[in-house]
């Protein structure tokens, strides 16, 4: 989708690079500490820039010149699309089962592998369903965990093997979204970074409803971006009235599940900046971005008074319980730093070399981009890589923005020129016409060329051969005509028998 660039996007860019530069400085700094020592670890932050001053320029000349010289079909794209969507999710799943199997095993042999408090509150026993948590995401996870042990039995292999479940449907989610949203190139580096990033594969050990949130965090966005696709095409029932009250409804819900999803209403901004396909008028998108708002306080209200319910209280008493989770939230149960650790500071350092790329694209776009609509969500969630105080956790859902950010990045500058390129070949094409063209000129310019005499040769003293001349036969013997009677008169019955 091609967005239209707008002041606030000039403002929000500004925010962006600040939040790079803060990204790149610490990473470069870990990894300096990290393998070469605490002395003059201030240089360390400055090192990613200087790997940025030469990356970015190369990888641009290098796609350029790459491009200027071969043609990649929409048959070559469409196969790369369909290999890297096979080999994320079908080595991405076995790696998940391998370190879940892995986990439980570990489980099972009696060492110290702690499930946690939601495993616990998740088993099946005699008597009852057990606590009922006041927070949405948590309760319900608790809730579906429950259903499946009581399938698969109570072991730690079974709730692993719902983490990778959820994992696998968080990158369908993923990859669907992207699509919509920024193309196949993007879609498929994030399906990829998700697939293999060892921060995403090692959730599945931690049993707690991240994953859950992620995935239906995902499902919301997908639902988001196909209605302002369907609303700028013009489609009537999902990208219409109907379809604005149903996915604010489920908005609305996602909400009441997690507070950090009205990150998900921000996405909505696309119905006013971006490219319109149909015949819809700009005053059309502000009935249907009002319809999603009532939709959404609907469908959170109605959460909450269903919850109210369920636990045999008045409605104020469930919207206080709901709100107390997030106005005095446990300080204890807050996760510092807990996405980028050690092991993967360097994977994480070319992520946001990556998304850099976008400060310096955002000037060479022109009018219309596919990354400013991302920049407001990113920069909203990007304080969850130092301090995540979410209860449900927004580390994999903060990873996933900025790894869209980083596959903008890339395929900006791998992609980017592509005007100016096309306008290159159109002059390289017009300039060997023109000296065809010129050549055929000088050709008929050129004075016609001036007969030479043939050389004369000895003539040869040596007798020919006689020339045949047709001669006609004669004899001397002549026959009357009255003898020139040559026919037999034959008697009837004549047999020839003699």
């Amino acid at each position: 989708m091609i967005y239209r660039k707008t002041w606030f996007d000039y403002v929000l860019w500004a925010v962006y690079a600040g939040a790079c530069i803060i990204l790149l400085a610490y990473v470069g700094n870990r990894l300096w500490v990290c393998h070469i020592g605490e002395p003059l670890a201030g240089l360390g932050a400055f090192a990613p820039f200087l790997v940025l001053s030469g990356l970015y320029p190369g990888i641009r000349i290098t796609s350029r010149a790459i491009r200027k010289k071969h043609h990649f079909s929409v048959h070559f794209f469409s196969m790369a699309e369909a290999l890297a969507i096979s080999v994320s999710f079908v080595f991405g799943t076995i790696l998940r089962i391998r370190e879940g199997l892995l986990a439980a095993s570990i489980h099972e042999m009696g060492y110290a592998f702690e499930p946690g408090d939601y495993y616990e509150l998740a088993k099946v026993r005699a008597g009852g369903g057990g606590f009922s948590f006041p927070h949405g995401m948590s309760d319900l996870y608790v809730n579906s965990l429950r259903g499946v042990l009581s399938f698969l039995g109570n072991s730690v292999a079974a709730a692993i093997l719902f983490q990778v479940f959820l994992q696998v449907v968080a990158m369908v989610f993923a990859y669907l979204a992207v699509r919509k949203a920024a193309g196949r190139f993007v879609a498929c580096t994030v399906l990829m970074v998700l697939a293999f990033s060892p921060s995403f594969i090692l959730k599945v050990d931690a049993i707690n409803p991240e994953c859950l949130l992620t995935a239906l965090f995902l499902a919301g966005l997908y639902l988001v971006i196909s209605f302002v696709k369907a609303s700028l095409a013009g489609r009537l029932f999902y990208g219409g009235l109907p379809g604005a009250f149903l996915l604010g409804a489920f908005l609305g819900f996602l909400c009441y599940l997690e507070a950090g999803c009205f990150v998900l209403f921000l996405f909505l901004a696309g119905l006013f900046t971006g490219k319109i396909y149909g015949n819809v008028e700009r005053k059309q998108q502000i009935g249907k971005l009002l319809i999603v708002i009532v939709g959404g306080i609907a469908g959170f209200l109605g959460a909450i008074a269903e919850d109210a319910s369920l636990g045999g209280v008045i409605f104020y008493q469930g919207l206080t319980w709901w709100a107390d989770t997030y106005f005095h939230p446990n300080v204890e149960s807050m996760r510092l730093l807990a996405v980028i650790r050690y092991p993967e500071y360097l994977f994480f350092a070319f992520l946001f070399l990556a998304a850099a790329f976008v400060v310096f694209e955002f000037f060479k776009k022109g009018r219309e981009q596919d990354f400013s609509l991302w920049f407001l969500p990113c920069l909203l969630v990007t304080p969850a890589f130092f301090v995540d105080a979410t209860v449900a956790g927004f580390g994999v859902v903060m990873f996933f923005f900025w790894s869209v950010m980083a596959g903008l990045g890339l395929k900006s500058v791998l992609y980017g020129g592509q005007a100016e390129l096309v306008r290159e070949k159109i002059e390289e094409i017009n300039a060997a016409v023109k000296d065809s063209e010129a050549e055929a000129d000088m050709a008929k310019k050129a004075p016609e060329p001036v007969p030479v005499e043939k050389p004369r040769f000895i003539e040869n003293p040596l007798p020919l051969p006689k020339k045949h001349v047709k001669r006609e036969m004669d004899y001397d013997y002549s026959i009357a005509e009255a003898d020139m009677h040559y026919d037999l008169d034959i008697a009837a019955g004549d047999d020839f028998d003699r």
